[in-house]
């Protein structure tokens, strides 16, 4: 067959093939394609039902896994009500320099003393434990679980000591009434306000002024010091102790629970509507969201005790907006003025469990959820 003759059965079968394939792209483009069908499915709502997986755990019977990691990944903490982002997942939080952040320091508050530390509770339970031992003070009785420990019982008469807790005791009685008896510390080592913190609180106890306290007591709150100096300087050793890193840097695994039981957190409600969660008495809850908006440098128009109320004044400047054009200029709009929000900060709730939520302060209606959140995510930040 002459090639004249092939050209037109090569043009009819060229043209078969390019219908065949063309149908095969456009099938293949359909079963491709993203979505709840296909090979390629479409992830961008996966974050709805992500969680954080639990640590790895080594059996009994088998060498423990080292604690180094040289690229450690931070804890994700758990988006409450995530429906609430059916587009979008939500903004991350902003990060606030606190120039208190990492100091040791005494917190006070009335009468009321207790030791803040700028690191988690499974690494200042070692530290607590190690600076006991250095000054040769035993800890008879103790519960990780529910961070709390006692001292043994001291004998401190007059003559010189070596270690600073029998020579702080002694200085620390001379000065005061009570002389005779023996003496102990009941501890108390809790999650603090911010993220990655811990407090210590204590109690000084004199055999001679009242009966022990039952070992297990685990709440010592409501507990006076039998000598408030003795209390006061050994929060103060403690402090310096940790803050001159003298003991070395370890993790304590039977301390893991102190840090589960949080005093404040951000959560959402069925609304949508984020609330600052502060499970502490009214007392400490109240100073603690009036100290925070001090150290913010938030002006507070009006404030009401009596039905935890705030007035204040948010500038975009607070909230690092102006100056870094964040998050605050992405949601308004309005990074060319210095704009600011009349709000009110409401606190509500009942003993142990009290809510920050905000609002207008005119309308006295919810306001953007996303700045919400980022105040309330501010004054935790600032809290001490």
């Amino acid at each position: 067959m002459s090639s004249s003759r092939l050209q037109p059965v090569k043009q009819s079968i060229f043209r078969t093939l390019a219908v065949v394939l063309m149908g095969c792209l456009i099938a293949g483009c359909s079963w491709m394609r993203p979505g709840e069908e296909g090979v390629f499915l479409n992830p961008k709502d996966d974050y709805l039902d992500a969680y954080q997986h639990p640590e790895l755990e080594v059996p009994e019977d088998l060498p423990e896994i080292g604690d180094s990691d040289p690229f450690p990944i931070p804890p994700t903490e758990v988006a409450e009500n995530p429906q609430f982002y059916p587009n979008r997942p939500p903004l991350p939080d902003a990060i606030y320099a606190n120039d208190k952040r990492d100091e040791v320091r005494i917190q006070r508050l009335g009468t009321r003393r207790w030791l803040v530390i700028p690191e988690e509770p499974t690494t200042v339970w070692p530290k607590l434990k190690q600076f006991l031992a250095d000054n040769g003070v035993a800890v008879p009785w103790e519960n990780p679980a529910q961070g709390r420990l006692n001292t043994q019982w001291l004998q401190v008469e007059s003559g010189p000591y070596r270690d600073v807790v029998r020579t702080l005791l002694k200085d620390a009685k001379q000065d005061s009434t009570v002389l005779l008896g023996q003496d102990r510390f009941l501890v108390r080592v809790e999650q603090g306000l911010r993220p990655r913190t811990t407090e210590i609180h204590l109690r000084h106890e004199n055999d001679s002024v009242r009966l022990p306290t039952p070992d297990a007591l685990e709440d010592i709150a409501p507990l006076e010091s039998s000598v408030t100096q003795a209390e006061n300087d050994l929060l103060s050793e403690i402090g310096a102790y940790v803050a001159a890193r003298v003991a070395e840097q370890t993790v304590s695994r039977v301390a893991l629970q102190i840090g589960s039981k949080q005093k404040a957190e951000l959560k959402r409600r069925t609304d949508g509507q984020p609330v600052l969660k502060l499970y502490l008495d009214f007392e400490r809850a109240w100073a603690t969201l009036g100290q925070a908006l001090d150290n913010a440098e938030v002006e507070i128009v009006n404030l009401d005790r009596d039905n935890g109320e705030f007035n204040v004044v948010i500038t975009e400047e607070s909230l690092g907006g102006k100056e870094s054009g964040g998050f605050l200029c992405r949601l308004t709009f309005t990074c060319d003025r210095d704009d600011e929000f009349d709000l009110k900060l409401l606190l509500g709730g009942d003993e142990f469990d009290y809510s920050v939520s905000v609002v207008d302060a005119d309308k006295l209606t919810p306001i953007d959820p996303d700045l919400s959140q980022q105040i309330l995510v501010l004054l935790r930040e600032y809290s001490t």
